[in-house]
């Protein structure tokens, strides 16, 4: 229950924060590239490995990629996306801070189960006191010297309908939503991937931001291969 209040209050404190006016940023190739659908898209390719990424859009504090990685002649391996990691830099191109890692989706996942298992607890706990509740005041009325004990236990059966019916709505829009968030990061996240010869995979990837950073780096471990890509970060 506690946690889920903070999660609201938290929640109503981030929505207030969005609609106040924030920085964005566009990042722009800092090396060759070609136009694709609207996208800024750059290649690397060694002898053993093919990759291509193109930024997507700002999203809160974080960066969206669209990534692609192919095994042109390495044995068989797994890519993990977590491993891919950014450098920042100044405006001098001088590092800025530690390593920044891709938020990495398999946590993503374990966090929306554990929020569904609490959300799944909670509705138990409220329905459990909207029963406790209505039962309490009804023992109340039916021991009281009133002639009205009918009614008053007619209207805590409706209040309890009322509250009941309110938990299950918000219940559900609350599983759903989790629900939707898991699917997104199991299915439209780039995730670990057995890479075969001559097999590729593609995905989206979340990259925390440096609002002080004028360049960076991503590098893309790819077996033995690490392809790195350079960008400008520009505020608009």
């Amino acid at each position: 229950m506690k946690k889920l209040l903070r999660y609201l209050v938290m929640s109503l404190f981030i929505l207030g924060l969005t609609n106040c006016s924030s920085s964005l940023y566009m990042l722009n190739p800092d090396e060759p590239s070609t136009l694709e659908m609207g996208r800024n898209v750059i290649e690397k390719e060694t002898d053993d490995a093919y990759s291509t990424i193109s930024f997507e859009e700002q999203v809160e504090e974080e960066f969206i990629f669209h990534v692609f990685t192919y095994n042109k002649d390495q044995d068989d391996f797994v890519f993990d996306p977590s491993f891919i990691y950014v450098k920042n830099y100044d405006i001098n191109k001088k590092p800025l801070g530690d390593k920044i890692y891709a938020v990495d989706p398999e946590k993503q996942i374990e966090l929306l189960n554990d929020d569904i298992e609490e959300r799944d607890d909670e509705n138990d706990v409220v329905t459990g006191l909207n029963i406790a509740f209505a039962l309490f005041d009804s023992i109340i009325d039916l021991a009281d010297d009133e002639d009205n004990d009918g009614e008053e236990v007619l209207e805590n059966v409706v209040l309890f309908t009322g509250n009941q019916i309110n938990e299950e709505v918000s219940y559900k829009n609350d599983i759903d939503y989790l629900k939707a968030e898991k699917s997104y990061w199991k299915n439209d996240v780039l995730r670990r991937t057995e890479l075969t010869e001559d097999d590729g995979v593609d995905g989206i990837i979340y990259i925390p931001l440096n609002p002080d950073a004028k360049y960076l780096k991503m590098f893309i471990p790819i077996g033995e291969a690490v392809h790195i890509y350079k960008f400008e970060q520009i505020a608009n």
